[in-house]
């Protein structure tokens, strides 16, 4: 089941409007903290976006890259305190797969959009533009925002990977 998960896993950025359920969403995130985390913290927390004048705020960040989230039905913000968590880029990252493979499972797309470093167009560090226009505090970090529902696009199978040309044993 874990296979097929990973193998039809895609990144999709047009979605049907119907925004998915609050049950749905909590049950998603509830899984995907349960990956590998340091000393079992979980410190990874969410911001969940679903208005549609916050989604556009999230879309006019990029002026091409962010433009499809302001037709997504939500966004999910992964984010941590960046002052108490030393590999809050890794517990992020792991959360952020996570939400996708899980988000397969019931049904659901998702995208990985990168908000770690970067200026949205009107200048302001992404960071910046969080604790100002969500409230995000002022010592965590958004890592992804992650765009989630149903998908409404078709997209082509991936190919598969030759995996033993980047196998190494012993040494490179």
């Amino acid at each position: 089941m874990i296979e097929e998960i990973i193998k039809s896993r895609r990144s999709i950025r047009k979605y049907k409007p119907e925004v998915p359920s609050m049950e749905t969403i909590e049950e998603i995130l509830s899984l995907s903290v349960l990956g590998p985390s340091y000393a079992s913290s979980r410190p990874v927390e969410f911001l969940v976006v679903t208005e549609k004048e916050n989604l556009k705020k999230l879309a006019d960040m990029e002026m091409f890259g962010t433009q499809y989230l302001k037709d997504a039905p939500m966004c999910i913000l992964v984010m941590t305190n960046a002052d108490t968590v030393r590999n809050w880029v890794e517990e992020c990252a792991i959360v952020s797969s996570y939400i996708g493979l899980c988000a397969v499972d019931k049904g659901l797309s998702t995208c990985w959009v990168n908000v770690r470093e970067g200026e949205t167009q009107d200048g302001r560090d992404y960071q910046e533009f969080f604790k100002e226009e969500f409230g995000v505090p002022k010592d965590h970090k958004v890592l992804t925002i992650i765009p989630i529902g149903t998908g409404d696009e078709r997209v082509r199978r991936r190919e598969e990977i030759d995996i033993k040309s980047k196998i190494r044993m012993e040494k490179y």
